[in-house]
């Protein structure tokens, strides 16, 4: 398979983000978690870890199939739905967002993703899957960011 150096390099970075929110969570000083920085660490690690799933999936995939565009319309469709599930979860908990409302926060960005990831269902491209990997980690790297501000000793965080 073509680019399966790829692939395995962004499972490793989506472990290294799933990892991060341990490492973020032992640095934290404080006794007190509030809501949204709890509900974005539990997010790191799960949107972390989907990214390793993600970009591993194309393997047994290809194997069933044989077929290596095959293998990649098949895991770019699981990418786009799984976007689309991230819509559905983000209505749910938006109760936990501290700023953009919930069209700007998840419909309009993961949709944006998914439509990257469909538009691949029908071209089979490995570039385009990848695109897909890197948007699919742009999510719990964000969040990473968003707890790391809100370290910021002068208050001025999230």
């Amino acid at each position: 398979m073509r680019d399966a150096f790829v692939f395995l390099t962004i499972a490793g970075l989506g472990m290294s983000v799933a990892g991060l929110a341990g490492l973020v969570t032992a640095l934290r000083r404080s006794g007190s978690w509030d809501r949204t920085e709890l509900w974005r660490l539990r997010n790191i690690a799960r949107l972390g870890f989907l990214v390793v799933f993600l970009a591993l999936v194309i393997f047994p995939i290809y194997g069933f199939l044989g077929d290596e565009v095959a293998a990649l319309r098949w895991a770019s469709g699981i990418i786009a739905a799984l976007h689309v599930i991230e819509i559905v979860l983000a209505r749910r908990d938006r109760v936990n967002w501290p700023g953009p409302t919930w069209v700007t926060g998840a419909l309009v960005p993961e949709g944006l993703f998914a439509l990257v990831s469909a538009a691949n269902v029908a071209l089979g491209s490995t570039a385009l899957f990848e695109v897909g990997l890197l948007l699919r980690l742009m999510h719990p790297v964000n969040l990473v960011l968003l707890v790391l501000r809100s370290f910021d000793p002068a208050g001025r965080g999230t």
